[in-house]
């Protein structure tokens, strides 16, 4: 066998993991912190929960919300990180959305509306374990302009859990906030 100095195998290894290992540190359920998030512009939601899972061809993204008139919300989407537009579809939206992974650490989601409404959220694994930044800005078509940066911790099991699981925390994550108004 070649002598191989170590140092450089070293580099190689970790840059063969690259994007998809950090990737790997979103998937799972996420709650806000709301004394760490900022809101600008519009009404503070009572909660928000994100849930991130793998899809064969990008990642599955999900996000509750309850906002502070209790009205529940769930929006998911199936994010390709290929920067193509895509037809997207919701009460608030019909559009296009794209997505695109800017680094390993960082993810961008551009939404268009045939409204002329726009959003961009940037979703960032901080710097310490078990924490993720988004950041969310709503351009509406009159000119206002909201800003969110939300600081979500995981609430997931570690690695190995199922979805029955997940379901379950999701379904008692609702219940506890509708006891809650």
């Amino acid at each position: 066998m070649p002598n191989v100095p170590l140092i450089p195998f070293v580099i190689l290894l970790g840059m063969s993991c690259g994007a998809p290992c950090l990737a790997e540190d979103a998937f799972g359920t996420w709650m806000i912190n709301p004394r760490r998030s900022q809101f600008s512009g519009d009404p503070r939601p009572k909660s928000v929960m994100v849930r991130i899972e793998p899809h064969p061809r990008g990642e599955i993204f999900t996000l509750d919300t309850i906002g502070e008139d209790g009205r529940a919300t769930t929006s998911s989407t199936i994010l390709y990180f290929d920067s193509r537009p895509r037809d997207f579809q919701e009460p608030q939206c019909s559009g296009t959305q794209s997505s695109r992974r800017v680094d390993g650490r960082t993810v961008e989601i551009l939404r268009s509306c045939a409204s002329g409404a726009r959003t961009r959220i940037v979703r960032r694994l901080a710097a310490q374990p078990k924490e993720v930044v988004l950041e969310i800005t709503e351009q509406q078509p009159d000119g206002r302009r909201f800003e969110r940066r939300l600081v979500l911790e995981n609430q997931a099991p570690e690695r190995g859990h199922d979805r029955h699981s997940e379901n379950k925390r999701r379904d008692q994550w609702f219940e506890k906030q509708r006891a809650l108004q």
